[in-house]
């Protein structure tokens, strides 16, 4: 038996041509994405920017979707002022003063006494000339308020008689003291009587009453020379003007009348 030579079918040839071809047309469908696009990975999304002008330039930021662009808020710039370099003042030294003691000289805010032997003038102003206010008596009491000044040549010194009446008067002449820093004794003065003065009773016997009025209870006489305190008054009746005196005992105290139109009953002494 002979040996015949092996052929294959001419069918199952075709087929094994067509099965190559088949493959590569896969293969083509395949690779056709991967050449045209050149990866099989997936492009990232683009995230949306918000330009914001910043100082004049402008810039993008990532904005988050749903949420409005957010402004940049520039730091506030804070000037500072010059602060001027303190100019130190020296301290002006003082110069002290000594104020003469009471009686040794006339001085500003010190007593004085009138000792001219027919009283004083009280002036407007320090000069001959200018219009009297009253004439101060003997004795009287006054506190020096301002001054000295010099006019006509006279040293003048401006002084309150605690009366509501203040004016200028002269310290002296060539030869006699006017107005003296010696107060000496406390002496009657031509004045009302205050409340809380130390008085003396001028006239030779003082009825002392009750209260005030000449039709008042008598109490008793006190003689001339006593000394007393006022407690009371002035407080006007019959015509006259009362105040409540006591005595340092206390065994005289009532009311009395101060004077007449004439003469002083009752003085304060200074």
């Amino acid at each position: 038996m002979g040996t015949e030579p092996l052929l294959l079918h001419p069918i199952r040839r075709l087929s094994r041509t067509w099965q190559l071809r088949v493959l590569f047309g896969i293969s083509l469908i395949w690779l056709a994405p991967a050449l045209a696009c050149g990866s099989f990975a997936p492009r990232p999304t683009p995230t949306p920017t918000t330009q914001v002008v910043i100082g004049g330039s402008a810039v993008d930021q990532p904005s988050t979707p749903g949420d409005a662009p957010a402004l940049a808020t520039p730091e506030p710039q804070i000037e500072l002022a010059d602060t001027p370099t303190p100019t130190l003042v020296p301290t002006p030294t003082e110069v002290f003063t000594p104020t003469p003691q009471p009686g040794t000289a006339i001085a500003v805010g010190q007593p004085a006494r009138v000792v001219a032997p027919a009283g004083l003038n009280m002036r407007q102003e320090p000069r001959t000339g200018s219009q009297l206010i009253l004439q101060l008596g003997t004795g009287v009491r006054v506190t020096v308020v301002s001054g000295p000044q010099s006019a006509d040549g006279f040293t003048w010194w401006q002084v309150d008689d605690g009366q509501g009446n203040v004016g200028w008067v002269a310290e002296r002449d060539a030869e006699t003291e006017w107005l003296s820093p010696q107060l000496g004794q406390a002496q009657p003065a031509d004045r009302d009587p205050r409340v809380g003065d130390r008085v003396q009773v001028m006239i030779a016997q003082l009825t002392v009453r009750a209260v005030p009025g000449t039709d008042a209870p008598m109490l008793t006489r006190v003689d001339q020379g006593s000394q007393f305190t006022v407690t009371a008054g002035p407080q006007q009746a019959s015509g006259y003007t009362w105040y409540q005196i006591r005595s340092d005992d206390g065994s005289v105290e009532g009311w009395v009348a101060a004077g007449d139109a004439s003469t002083r009953w009752l003085s304060p002494l200074e």
